[in-house]
């Protein structure tokens, strides 16, 4: 019973030891801003970095403050619209003369051409070109893509699309047979990216070093037209954080709805077809969409195996393609598989699955790289500096204005102000508290409160110290006379 005793005003006493002591809730640390150019209005650009200065996805909670705490006024720039639906139309494909300039840069006398596809309508954006090689055919191509409304004026879109279209190679069963897998029998490229331009005719014209594709067919999908998106930032590489016999994992930074995502796998001429999922908070519902695995037997097949067999996170099924390095004869540049656009989903890691063993894609596991879009904020300077992205108070009643309402005076399709703000690095932990971080910060107790504090729970441990000593000198009961 005294050991009991003991052990309870020794609970006890850590119990009221750690009253008063707990370390603070820890908040995001406000961001410092860089000021260039003259305001009062300035851009500011809120990238991966800043994004993890919010608590919310829709980022909802960031203000600008200045010296003294101050929350500015300030707006979104970007005016949400409702994505257009795609059309997805045939377009004529004609052989056409090589340009001069292109022709006299062929190269070792290898032949060159050009095609013209016909868009047949200047006024939508287009958003993918899928061509279509002679059944049969085996190789990898390179183009160049130019963009032009009048046959005479081009634009580059893209440098180095790549067509690919290779037989996969039999395999050998176990009674010997000859045998392929159920959805490998043929390896495609996936349709090139052409990044909403607004064209009627679109050049293709081989690389100096490729050879000429055996083209049949050009499929466009199109959109109407709607102001061109920002570029994608484009994260720093990321490795994996976990990975078994056919899979590896990949953590990803908070509140960023990624558009894109580039696979890389670690060794040359390497081949692989992966299925992208996306890890979704248990607080979220999945995305509603249609599978983007259609035609291929054997991932329906792996989904549903992976779904009868896994528990735990959700996770959704964002894309299906083939990742691949590959070297090209006579030193030309290598062919690396373009990026998967995905639907701008903000997850907390992605996960790259194989048809096979992850290894296939190397003798380490690939990396990876994210794109997303940036968002762009306008804000008043008011005030002295420096000025600093904090995220706001649980108390805090101001939100952000329409763009119109902050900038009367802009025209609607005027540019913004061309005055900028960039996030510095973050504050370290160790320097002086600004006002603004002191504002966001939980109230600590004063310090006139501190020697009571103290003072109280000093008694406490002297009180229970003596009611310990007593039970340990309290003597045992006497034995009976007659030693019953």
């Amino acid at each position: 019973m005294k050991i009991a005793a003991l052990a309870g005003l020794a609970t006890l006493a850590l119990a009221c030891s750690q009253v008063g002591l707990a370390a603070p809730v820890d908040a995001a640390s406000p961001l410092p801003l860089t000021l260039a150019g003259t305001g009062p209005y300035y851009t500011l650009g809120v990238d991966m970095t800043a994004r993890q200065a919010s608590g919310r996805l829709d980022l909802s909670d960031l203000r600008v403050r200045n010296a003294a705490g101050d929350a500015m006024a300030f707006a979104w720039a970007e005016v949400p619209t409702p994505a257009p639906d795609p059309q997805r139309v045939p377009a004529h494909i004609y052989k056409v003369p090589l340009p001069p300039a292109d022709a006299a840069s062929s190269i070792e006398g290898r032949p060159r051409q050009a095609w013209i596809v016909d868009t047949r309508d200047a006024r939508l954006d287009l958003m993918q070109l899928e061509l279509g090689l002679e059944r049969g055919t085996q190789g990898a191509y390179t183009l160049r893509i130019e963009a032009s409304d009048d046959l005479q004026h081009w634009r580059t879109v893209a440098e180095d699309a790549q067509v690919v279209q290779l037989q996969a190679l039999p395999q050998v069963g176990a009674a010997g047979a000859l045998a392929t897998q159920a959805g490998r029998e043929q390896l495609k490229s996936d349709p090139i990216d052409l990044d909403a331009v607004p064209a009627r005719y679109l050049r293709l014209t081989t690389a100096p070093r490729s050879a000429i594709p055996p083209l049949v067919t050009a499929t466009i999908t199109r959109a109407p037209h709607r102001p061109a998106p920002p570029p994608l930032e484009w994260s720093a590489t990321i490795a994996a954080t976990s990975c078994n016999a056919n899979s590896c994992e990949y953590a990803l930074p908070r509140n960023v709805p990624i558009d894109a995502v580039q696979v890389a796998p670690a060794d040359v001429d390497t081949i692989g077809q992966v299925m992208v999922s996306g890890r979704i908070d248990a607080t979220r519902t999945p995305p509603a969409r249609h599978s983007l695995l259609r035609g291929s037997l054997h991932a329906l097949r792996l989904k549903a195996d992976r779904s009868a067999q896994r528990a735990g996170p959700t996770w959704d099924d964002v894309a299906e393609a083939n990742v691949y390095w590959l070297t090209q004869p006579a030193g030309a540049p290598d062919l690396h598989s373009p990026p998967l656009r995905l639907a701008g989903e903000s997850w907390s890691a992605l996960r790259l699955e194989t048809f096979g063993p992850i290894r296939q894609l190397g003798h380490t596991a690939p990396t990876i790289r994210i794109g997303a879009r940036p968002r762009q904020l306008v804000f008043v300077a008011r005030g002295a500096g420096p000025y600093v992205l904090a995220r706001a108070t649980g108390a805090e009643k101001t939100s952000p204005m329409p763009l119109a309402a902050l900038m009367p005076a802009r025209a609607p399709d005027a540019p913004l102000p061309e005055a900028t703000a960039t996030v510095a690095a973050p504050v370290a932990a160790s320097a002086p508290s600004s006002p603004v971080a002191d504002a966001v910060k939980p109230a600590a107790p004063t310090s006139s409160n501190s020697p009571w504090l103290w003072a109280a729970l000093l008694a406490g441990l002297a009180l229970m110290g003596a009611m310990a000593w007593s039970l340990l000198r309290k003597p045992g009961a006497a034995p009976r006379a007659d030693g019953a």
